[in-house]
C-alpha cells in the first residue's frame, strides 16, 4: 500500500469522526431550540409517519413497547395514552446536559455513534438508526476489545437468569479462566436452571445466590408485570425476596461485575460502591430498562471512581433500542 493511499484513509477516518461530533451537536441544538411540548409533538408526528410508511413495522414497535409498558411507557393514541412519548421527551429535554456529559465521557467513537443513534431514535423512531449500530461480532457483556479475563477473575453475575451469561462466559474464556463466579437470581424456576447448567458443564467454584441485589440488606417483593414477562423487585407483591448489597454479601476482591436486573441497576451500584472504589472491577451494565440509566449509571460510577473509562455497545434488535450495555473499565 502506498503512503499516499494510507494518508487518504487516515484523512477519511478523521472526517468520519468529526461528522459524528457534528451530528450530535446538531441533535443537541435541535432539542435546545424547542420546549418540551414541541419535542412531544415531534415524536408523535414521527410515530405517525412510521405508521403511514411501514404499518407492519410500526405495529411491531408499538406492540413491543406496550408489552413492556412498565419499563418505557405505553402508547395508544386512540385512547390518548402517550406515556412513551412523554418519557422520551422528558429524557431528551430535561436531561440534555447529562447526555452531553456522557457523550464527552465516552472513550471511542463507536460508543459516541451508538449514543447518537439511540437518542435520535427516541426522537424519530427510525429503525435504520438501530440496525446501523447492532453488534454482531461479540457476545453481550463480553466485547473482546474491552473485556479481558484471566484465572484470577471473580465474576459477579447479577440477574443470572437461567445461567445463560454464565455459559457465555465459559464459552468465551474457558473453564480455567476464573477463580470464583457468583450468580444472583430471584426467580426460583430460573435458579433451578442455573444449577442444571452448572452440573451439565461440570463447573466448579460457582456460587448461586437466590437473592435480589440492592443498596442494602433486607426484603422486597417479586412483582411479575401482569402484561409482560418483566420481573421487578417492588415494595409489595406475591413473593417475599431477600435482598443484599454486594459490599456486605461478598468478602474480598471482585474483578468483574455484570448487571441485568430490570431497572434495579442504580440501587445495586450503590450497594457495591465500596468494591468499586477499592478494587476498580470491570463493569458491564444493562442500561436500557428506562430512559435514565444511560447517563445515570455512568454518573454514579464517575462519582465513586473518576478514573473509569466508559463505552457503549448495542446487542439488541433492529426495531427498538434494547440490550445496550454500558461498559466501565
Amino acid at each position: 500500500m502506498s503512503k499516499q493511499s494510507t494518508a487518504t484513509e487516515i484523512k477519511d477516518d478523521e472526517s468520519i469522526l468529526i461528522q459524528v461530533d457534528k451530528y450530535f451537536e446538531r441533535l443537541m441544538n435541535f432539542i435546545e431550540e424547542r420546549n418540551l411540548e414541541d419535542i412531544k409533538a415531534g415524536i408523535k408526528q414521527n410515530l405517525h409517519y412510521v405508521e403511514e410508511k411501514d404499518a407492519p413495522a410500526y405495529h411491531s414497535i408499538i406492540n413491543y413497547y406496550n408489552h413492556f409498558s412498565s419499563l418505557w411507557g405505553a402508547y395508544d393514541p386512540d385512547k390518548e395514552i402517550y406515556d412513551l412519548v412523554n418519557n422520551r421527551a422528558d429524557a431528551l429535554v430535561n436531561h440534555k446536559k447529562d447526555f452531553e456529559w456522557l457523550y464527552g465521557q465516552l472513550s471511542d467513537y463507536r460508543s459516541k455513534k451508538i449514543l447518537l443513534n439511540i437518542l435520535s431514535y427516541w426522537l424519530k423512531t427510525d429503525k435504520t438508526l438501530i440496525d446501523d449500530i447492532c453488534d454482531k461480532c461479540f457476545s453481550q457483556y463480553f466485547d473482546f476489545d474491552l473485556i479481558h479475563c484471566d484465572h484470577n477473575e471473580v465474576f459477579v453475575d447479577m440477574g443470572a437468569y437461567i445461567g445463560d451469561t454464565l455459559i457465555q462466559y465459559i464459552n468465551m474464556f474457558g473453564k480455567n479462566c476464573y477463580k470464583q463466579i457468583y450468580c444472583y437470581e430471584i426467580v426460583p424456576k430460573n435458579v433451578q436452571f442455573i444449577y442444571k447448567n452448572i452440573e451439565l458443564f461440570k463447573l466448579n467454584n460457582v456460587l448461586v445466590r437466590e437473592k435480589g441485589v440492592s443498596d442494602k440488606t433486607g426484603f422486597m417483593y417479586l412483582e411479575e408485570d401482569g402484561i409482560s414477562s418483566v420481573r421487578q423487585l417492588a415494595d409489595n407483591g406475591t413473593l417475599k425476596v431477600p435482598t443484599v448489597s454486594i459490599d456486605e454479601d461478598i468478602e474480598g476482591k471482585v474483578t468483574f461485575i455484570k448487571m441485568d436486573i430490570e431497572g434495579g441497576e442504580e440501587s445495586a451500584l450503590s450497594g457495591c460502591k465500596n468494591k468499586i472504589a477499592q478494587y476498580h472491577p470491570k463493569l458491564a451494565l444493562s442500561a436500557y430498562h428506562n430512559h435514565k440509566d444511560l447517563w445515570k449509571l455512568a454518573r454514579i460510577i464517575n462519582e465513586i471512581d473518576p478514573s473509569y473509562r466508559f463505552y457503549l455497545r448495542y446487542y439488541g434488535y433492529a426495531l427498538v433500542p434494547t440490550e445496550f450495555v454500558l461498559y466501565a473499565l
